[in-house]
């Protein structure tokens, strides 16, 4: 025997949602702090990358060219 149809879920159907728009106003951010940070972030990104490549040992060329 088939059952009937039963909603398991409390979802209501795209067709039947109410959608409403808000608007909240904030404080303006503050673009020197801002500024400072992405500043700092940038720096330290590429001094992390400079760190980075000087402590990665070079393979040789001997070494990387053979495949045997």
């Amino acid at each position: 025997m088939a059952r009937r149809y039963a909603r398991k879920t409390g979802q209501r159907q795209q067709s039947e949602r109410e959608l409403t728009i808000r608007a909240d106003f904030h404080d303006p951010p503050d673009l020197d702090k801002l500024s400072e940070l992405l500043i700092r972030m940038a720096l330290q990104q590429s001094g992390s990358c400079r760190s980075g490549d000087a402590t990665r040992p070079k393979r040789s060329r001997a070494s990387a060219g053979s495949s045997s």
